[in-house]
């Protein structure tokens, strides 16, 4: 999902009361920290995207899965929101069983 442009943004569609899932993974010579935040890509009044679920992780090419059920049906995007500067790989998958 990540190399040279760490901004990278993946989208879909949840359906409410199924589980949601994101799977994200991220590898640093240096073995960092990095973040990353699943939203509520709904248009609104707002304009802003309102986060749905998020989390931290090891960057040490392990796999990290964080669930939740999804509280309503329409678009989400996850994305990275902080990754070490030394980080080469990464990838977040946003799924619903």
């Amino acid at each position: 999902m990540f190399g040279v442009d760490q901004a990278d943004v993946v989208s879909g569609d949840a359906v409410e009361g199924l589980t949601l899932e994101a799977r994200v993974a991220c590898l640093d010579p240096e073995k960092g920290t990095a973040s990353f935040e699943v939203l509520d890509a709904r248009v609104d009044s707002t304009g802003e995207l309102n986060s749905v679920m998020s989390g931290q992780l090891q960057c040490d090419g392990t796999e990290t899965i964080v669930a939740t059920t999804a509280p309503f049906s329409g678009p989400m995007q996850i994305t990275f929101r902080q990754v070490p500067p030394s980080a080469v790989e990464g990838y977040a998958i946003l799924s619903t069983d």
